[in-house]
């Protein structure tokens, strides 16, 4: 008798044992509820984590590119974030665990750059003032970025998000419209930001540097 799983036995088992056969996305889930959890009961303002043009670029505060990117300040944008990364999860299968976490790394810093640039080109805008203060938080942006990577990069012909089942190919856009829908608020340059990353990681822009991470 085999003494580990087949694919058979895991897409059977109960949904908090496959944690277990996903580890990297595990962590990530664990990591950002954890965060929310911690600013949920410190009653921490999205203003203190989030990030915005005047703050990282102007003001040179770069560290809340990483603390608004692994906050939540609502459990509908946690628990939306959280369900879309485990639908992903298929992915860190496919390239491995190291590969994952260095692809999540990327994404998350391709998206950020991303997003100030194009804050940067509405800033001279009449949108100015508003695109340099609006404040964003979530991990929408390495959600994104991952939606459409695994567009160009899987052979499924559908992914299940909530309520629905999307082509792969549509669904970064299908889930950029479902998400202005139902979350007030949200950042749609941020998400915009996240799907270009997608784009440019998937299409092979960054391969010269894969040497240097």
């Amino acid at each position: 008798v085999s003494g580990e799983m087949d694919d058979r036995e895991w897409k059977n088992a109960p949904e908090i044992v496959q944690f277990l056969r996903y580890p990297a996305t595990s962590v990530v889930i664990g990591i950002c509820t954890l965060i929310w959890i911690y600013i949920y009961r410190n009653g921490i303002d999205y203003a203190h984590v989030g990030s915005s043009y005047r703050h990282v670029v102007i003001e040179h505060q770069y560290w809340r590119a990483l603390t608004a990117s692994l906050s939540h300040i609502s459990i509908i944008h946690l628990g939306f974030n959280m369900f879309s990364s485990w639908q992903l999860r298929e992915m860190e299968k496919a390239i491995g665990i190291a590969e994952y976490f260095r692809l999540t790394f990327i994404f998350l810093l391709v998206s950020i750059c991303m997003q100030q640039s194009l804050h940067a080109i509405l800033a001279r805008t009449r949108f100015g003032e508003r695109t340099q203060n609006t404040i964003g938080v979530g991990y929408s942006c390495v959600v994104f970025a991952w939606m459409t990577f695994a567009s160009l990069k899987t052979s499924s012909s559908s992914l299940n998000l909530v309520f629905f089942k999307v082509p792969y190919s549509l669904s970064p856009f299908f889930s950029l419209i479902l998400t202005q829908m139902i979350i007030p608020n949200v950042d749609f340059v941020g998400h915009l930001a996240g799907i270009l990353a997608g784009y440019v990681e998937g299409w092979g822009f960054l391969t010269w540097l894969t040497g240097y991470w």
